[in-house]
Formats: C-alpha cells, structure tokens, sequence
C-alpha cells in the first residue's frame, strides 16, 4: 500500500512523517505523528522580521545526477515542514509556504527569509492536513494565493474530524499582511471542499497562461486505510445516501472533492469557478505545460497497485476514481478496472475513465536504470521496487530559458516519489520516464522552474529547499 505522505518516509529516518499529506493507503505501524521541531528553526519569528538561513552549500554527499549537475541546498535551518514554494514574476525571491502555516519571502541572492504572514491560528496541521499550497500572482508580488486545511468547529484538530479547506488571498503591504477569503468566501455557509480523514485533504495551486485564471486541487475526503464508498461515518452527508465517500470524486455531493477548479478572476466580483477535472483520489501536485496552453499534468496519489499521472486537455475530463485507477498494459494501457471499489457493487452507475497520461506499479521500478541498480525504492541488497513504499508527491515543469540545461531536460516533465527517494524526467507527449535524481536525502513535495530555468524542490524530510544546476 502506499501511504500517507507526512507520516511515513523510509523504513529508517523519517517513519513518523510523510505518508499522510499524499492520502496513501496506510502501513500498520507507524504512528500517525507530526515529525519533531527542526531544531534550528527560530520558536519564535515575528510578522515582517526576517531570519538568516544557513549559507547555501552543496549536497553532502550528492545524489546521483546526470553529468553536469549538481545540487545545492539554499534554505536549511530556518524553515520548519516547507511543503510548496512559488517564484515572484523577476524570479529574485522565492515564498514558501510551511505546512503549519507561515508563509516566508525569501531572497534567492542571500539565505535570508521574512515572514511575511503566520495563519497557524486558521490553518488545522495534523499529518496530512496543513498549509500545502502556494501561488505569486504573476502580475503582482504583493499578492500571494494560499491553501490550506481549516480546523473543526469544535475541539482539537487530530485523528480523524470534520475539517474544510480554504483558498485566500494574502495581500501585503508596508502596514502588513491581510488576508482575504476566496473559497468559500468570507461569511459563507457553503463549504467547497469536506474531509473526515487525515489525508486526502487540499493540494495545490497553479496559475493558467493568462496569469489571471488559478487552478485549484483537492483529495477525496475518504478514508486511506479501507474501502470506503460512505458506510464508515456520517460527515461530508455520508451514510445517507449511498455511495459517498471516495465516490465524492464523481460528483455525488456538494464537495469539490477529488477534482481540479478553475477559477476565473478570483476574489473579484466576477469571479467564477468551474470543474475541470474529476475522478481523482488524491491530486496532491499538479504542472502546467509550459508554453501557450492549460493543459495540465496531475500526480494522482495512488490506492494499492498504482501511481499515476494524468493529463488534463478538456474541461470535465474523469479519470475513473475509485472505479479505475492505473492502467492496463494487456488492453492497450486503458483505465484498469479498481477491483476494491468495483466489488461495492456502485461502479455500474459511472461510465468510464480517461486512462493516465502515464503510471507506475507499485511492484515495479520505474525506469531500466533503476532496475539495474535497484536504486530508487529497492535496496541494493535485495528487496522490491518499493521496498519503503511509493508515492508520486512532486510533479513540475522546466521551461526553456536556460543557457545551461541541455536540451533534453528543457520544457521537461519531472516528477518526484518521497518515498523511493528519486526523481523522473521525460518530455510529454514521450511517456517513458527516464531517472534524473536519485538517493536523495529526503524527498521531493513540490517541483518548480525557477531562476535562470534552474529545477528548484523542497524537501519536507529536511526542511530544506533544494537547487539543481547545470555546468
């Protein structure tokens, strides 16, 4: 099974982190746990004080790269559970949003970070659930979109509680930051998105070609760790009228649940949101393809067997959850049939599936280099493809303004697994990954084109946000 991403990372580090953001099917040991403090990390920072990171150095030792590059740590020591970062229009600074709920503005010429806001007192941080998406508003740096897991009416946020999520906006200024509720908006009884469980929960934000239009992803709600097609409990309307639960990606409820949105000028009087996709167990991160076009690549945490990513081209396109998940080499790599849900009995009532773009078994290497190797998830020693699990938990795009990139890793797909400790390029509409990175020293949960075209990526094991360069 794959499991959550914040509460699971490898057998032998992080065991109390990672699995739970991603919503994996979940291991029976490790506890359900937020990993400890980063013991360089300020306890204290205020709103508008700016903290010095460690100075940038090179990986100690380095992972396996292709010849040529090499990576660098830029921010360690001052950040605490990074988990998305997001460049201004110049490309001079990077904000990161930590899972707890800072959000930081930090300088890409030196290792200095601000705090620009602290929303811990809105955001719900408990395993998979916390602040796990971040977007600048190209037009504008003083503007910052972020998403986040909103606590329970009542009582303590942990285990498994009613819980919503929450698009704002953060509006800075010499005066301070202020921040305005988009979805749902302020005062509104309509929730946009419900989950129960500890994973599953809010994902990602991207902005669309125009600048203007923001794209916005959530898990299912349902539970990771059995089937659950709404007889487990009555929150989010399940256990009324059946099937609820996972099936609240095919828009059996009120929910966006399971979905990407588009929102057309959000925040403003005009704004609109529409579906976009659906059928989606956990769209945790998600790219757009770089150039004059929305087409957008999901990485769909997966259930048991598989790992995928799916490609957006049409408004409403339904990738099959929790009917169809991976995909069939024996029927010409069509949706495969989710035999979990398919015995519920509930399947017959939704028509098919958009089949990935591309996947990967759990039970299978991903590349031939790996397989070789047996790197990337497999000890050296022996063991399977997923020795410590897997889970697709970054996903991103280069663009093509590098001068020092070779042609092959430009206007490329990358993808990272923070469990298998690796991560993949190939150069869509090619879906045959080949490795990039591997033996990490934690693992990936947002990849971004950033500076001179440079991959940047952070590191949720380590707190660090990472740089990969070419000579």
């Amino acid at each position: 099974m794959s499991p959550p991403i914040f509460w699971r990372a490898t057998q032998t580090r992080v065991i109390v982190i990672l699995a739970a953001l991603l919503g994996l099917a979940c291991f029976a040991d490790p506890a359900h746990a937020n990993p400890p403090r980063n013991p360089g990390v300020p306890a204290s920072v205020a709103i508008g004080q700016s903290v010095t990171c460690q100075p940038v150095s090179t990986t100690r030792p380095q992972p396996v790269l292709p010849k040529g590059f090499t990576e660098r740590i830029l921010y360690s020591g001052c950040l605490n559970q990074p988990t998305a970062i997001s460049f201004n229009a110049s490309q001079t600074r990077v904000f990161i949003a930590e899972k707890g709920g800072r959000v930081w503005n930090c300088d890409l010429a030196t290792p200095t970070c601000t705090l620009i806001a602290d929303l811990s007192n809105e955001v719900c941080n408990d395993v998979d659930r916390g602040l796990l998406g971040i977007a600048v508003d190209p037009r504008n740096d003083g503007k910052i979109y972020v998403l986040y897991t909103t606590p329970p009416a009542t009582g303590a946020c942990s285990g498994n509680v009613l819980t919503h999520g929450r698009l704002s906006l953060l509006t800075t200024a010499a005066a301070g930051t202020t921040e305005t509720k988009i979805l749902p908006p302020a005062g509104s009884g309509n929730q946009t998105w419900c989950f129960f469980y500890t994973s599953h929960s809010i994902g990602g934000l991207v902005f669309g070609v125009d600048n203007r239009t923001l794209y916005v992803s959530a898990g299912d709600g349902a539970s990771f760790d059995q089937v659950d097609y709404g007889q487990l409990d009555t929150a989010c309307g399940d256990g009324t009228n059946l099937p609820q639960g996972a099936f609240r990606s095919q828009g059996v409820s009120p929910y966006s649940d399971g979905a990407v949105l588009r929102i057309t000028n959000p925040g403003s009087t005009t704004q609109s949101v529409a579906l976009v996709a659906q059928g989606l167990r956990n769209p945790f991160r998600f790219a757009r393809l770089p150039g004059s076009t929305d087409e957008l690549y999901i990485g769909n945490v997966g259930w048991n067997s598989w790992e995928a990513i799916d490609h957006v081209t049409v408004d409403g396109q339904d990738f099959g959850w929790p009917c169809y998940e991976g995909w069939s080499p024996g029927a010409n790599f069509a949706a495969a049939p989710e035999p979990d849900y398919q015995n519920t009995g509930y399947c017959g009532k939704f028509a098919g599936a958009t089949a990935p773009f591309y996947a990967y078994a759990h039970t299978s290497y991903i590349s031939a280099d790996d397989s070789r190797g047996r790197t990337c998830g497999g000890k050296r020693n022996g063991g399977g493809p997923d020795q410590n699990g897997s889970v697709i938990s970054a996903i991103g795009f280069t663009d093509d303004t590098s001068t020092t990139y070779p042609a092959q890793f430009k206007n490329a797909l990358y993808f990272g697994d923070l469990l298998r400790q690796c991560i993949w390029t190939m150069q869509p509409p090619n879906n045959v990954p080949q490795a990039f990175a591997r033996d990490l020293q934690g693992g990936p949960v947002d990849l971004k084109a950033g500076q001179n075209g440079d991959l940047f990526y952070v590191d949720l094991v380590t707190s660090t946000i990472r740089r990969i360069t070419h000579n």
